[in-house]
């Protein structure tokens, strides 16, 4: 079977698993039946049109070359690639990257423990800041409900240190202590959490302060300011509200354009290069080349396991990076992973933004479909699963408008 074909079996199988195992969830046959027909389109327009009409509030879909062209455009409905909304987990990308951007300043190191900049103690002062971004640092919520009703999404506006300090004390102390750091995966939002903590101790700035002066500025990535919710971190997504200091894997508000300048530092090697006018170094220091290999490398370990992903649940073990899922088809092979590997963080609410490394280009599905319920994977369905489908049916169209 051909990695494309493998790719696209596996998340038909992925969304029929998914469909068969929960009854109760409101029927969303006609949804997955639109999202297989994905799979026959015959040209990346009609991909496109048969995602985007399963969107409640419409969709865009970028391609860029890496040198910053953008060779697709196709959008509908009020969500242009201009107009700003919540991204769910595509800003686990985001916060990884800001963080590297704090190592490259000397400020930070990747190999830093929560013991040397928070003061823990134990074994939980014995995890990495790399861990943290990888989630393997073992701050494991006894149950996604738990996760729910953290600290981290009523963390109020204007927190202060003694706010964000006593959240993220109460992560260290209501999670698992059995497994080491390094020992499992688990997917969930308190690591980035902590390593934000980290890094605002670190700056001796709020998490937006970072974000905004190492970004969004102008003479940066120049993130466009008509609307005021764009480049904005929130605790609470749903009501655009509390401090997003704590946020970092689900908080970010932002447009899909501007979301594509991260993802053009990142295949430049920590060089923001526009189509047009002069290139800006996000990155600046020595060794932004092999920051950046880290970013997308495999942070599992040899001891790794997954104790819990949306994709191990049924079979796939898709490896991690630091903020970055690493979507190959022999992810345990990292030799032949490589070679068709690309690298992305989408969103609960479909948000698909992706790196082909090895093409050469880089790509963003915006759509905000809201679930029901962000922390079961059975409400991912149709939001994730249309979006992964059609991001594995338009890779076949994408080589041609590169030439």
């Amino acid at each position: 079977m051909g990695i494309l074909n493998f790719a696209t079996f596996a998340l038909f199988a992925f969304a029929i698993f998914v469909m068969n195992c929960n009854p109760k969830e409101d029927d969303k046959t006609k949804d997955f039946i639109a999202a297989r027909a994905l799979i026959g389109c015959s040209s990346l327009d009609e991909c496109f049109s048969n995602m985007a009409s399963l969107s409640k509030t419409g969709a865009s879909f970028q391609v860029f070359k890496k040198n910053g062209t953008r060779v697709y455009l196709k959008e509908t409905g009020d969500l242009t690639s201009t107009k700003t909304g919540p991204i769910f987990s595509a800003s686990k990308l985001v916060t990884a990257s800001l963080i590297l951007r704090l190592v490259d300043q000397g400020l930070m190191s990747l190999d830093e423990t929560t013991g040397t900049r928070l003061g823990w103690t134990g074994v939980k002062g014995q995890i990495k800041l790399r861990q943290l971004l990888a989630f393997t640092s073992g701050l494991n919520p006894s149950s996604p409900s738990a996760e729910s009703k953290s600290c981290i999404f009523t963390l109020p506006a204007g927190a202060s240190a003694t706010d964000k300090n006593n959240c993220v004390t109460s992560i260290r102390d209501s999670t698992q202590t059995l497994k080491a750091p390094g020992d499992v995966f688990y997917y969930n939002s308190f690591h980035m959490a902590v390593a934000q903590r980290m890094a605002e101790i670190a700056a001796g700035q709020t998490w937006q302060q970072i974000f905004d002066t190492e970004f969004a500025a102008a003479g940066k990535l120049n993130f466009s300011a008509t609307d005021p919710d764009n480049g904005k971190w929130y605790a609470d997504i749903t009501s655009k509200s509390g401090d997003g200091s704590l946020a970092g894997a689900y908080g970010l508000f932002i447009n899909a354009v501007d979301y594509s300048k991260i993802l053009n530092m990142l295949i430049n090697d920590g060089i923001y290069t526009p189509a047009t006018g002069a290139p800006v170094a996000i990155l600046t220091g020595g060794s932004r080349v092999a920051l950046i290999r880290e970013l997308f490398s495999d942070q599992y370990q040899s001891q790794t396991t997954i104790e819990y992903s949306q994709f191990a649940a049924f079979g796939y073990r898709w490896h991690y990076g630091l903020g970055n899922w690493r979507f190959c088809s022999t992810p345990d092979v990292p030799s032949t992973c490589e070679l068709d590997i690309v690298y992305h963080s989408f969103g609960a609410n479909g948000f698909y933004p992706w790196i082909d490394r090895n093409a050469g280009y880089y790509a963003v599905v915006g759509v905000n479909n809201f679930n029901t319920n962000v922390f079961s994977v059975f409400s991912l369905l149709q939001p994730n699963s249309t979006s992964l489908f059609f991001g594995q049916d338009a890779k076949r169209f994408i080589p041609p408008l590169l030439q």
